[in-house]
């Protein structure tokens, strides 16, 4: 086989060479079944209190059963994975998730939505200054342009020229500003100003 036809291979070492936290004695001395994890830990804590203050209510009834699913507990515990992340990773995330603020934080501050501002006071309309009245700007019709011309050129036929048009060259149309210094040109050629 030859090199450009083999699959290429990543691997990854990483999860091989972590080595997570555990507690396997306590001073000198080695805690039985040990080590134990994070996790272990957590729920040998917290069933060994739930189990001691319910003593009365399973202890008639169930027997030993109950210390026998706590142990199962603790064991299960050890290798316990939540999308390969340990269960107080996802703990913590999610804690962190919840306390934090909707809007989320920009140098350490909540970020906070801006209130509403209700604007008070009015607003004027002034003339412009000076006696001179308003110019009327004439509106430019479009029905009155003229349509330019269109043919279909094939390449079978011979390309004649076209003769030039008897008028200006029919051009796009105006857009209201174009309309209005049109207009105010006009007014001020009327009057004798230079524009």
């Amino acid at each position: 086989m030859s090199s450009a036809a083999r699959p290429r291979i990543g691997r990854s070492y990483t999860k091989a060479r972590r080595h997570p936290w555990v507690l396997g004695k306590i001073g000198d001395w080695r805690i039985p079944m040990g080590p134990y994890t994070p996790p272990q830990l957590v729920v040998a804590a917290v069933g060994a209190f739930l189990l001691i203050r319910t003593v009365t209510w399973w202890a008639p009834v169930l027997g030993p059963l109950p210390v026998v699913v706590w142990a199962v507990a603790i064991w299960a515990a050890r290798h316990s994975r939540i999308a390969g992340r340990s269960p107080f990773l996802v703990a913590a995330d999610a804690a962190s998730l919840l306390i934090t603020p909707r809007g989320g934080r920009i140098a350490g501050r909540a970020v906070r939505p801006m209130r509403p501002v209700v604007m008070t006071g009015c607003f004027t309309v002034e003339e412009a200054p000076g006696d001179e009245p308003a110019v009327e700007v004439p509106a430019v019709r479009e029905d009155l342009r003229p349509e330019p011309e269109f043919r279909s050129l094939s390449i079978f036929e011979p390309r004649t020229r076209d003769p030039l048009p008897a008028g200006p060259a029919p051009g796009p149309a105006l857009t209201p500003l174009q309309q209005m210094l049109a207009a105010a040109s006009a007014a001020h050629s009327q009057k004798g100003e230079p524009s």
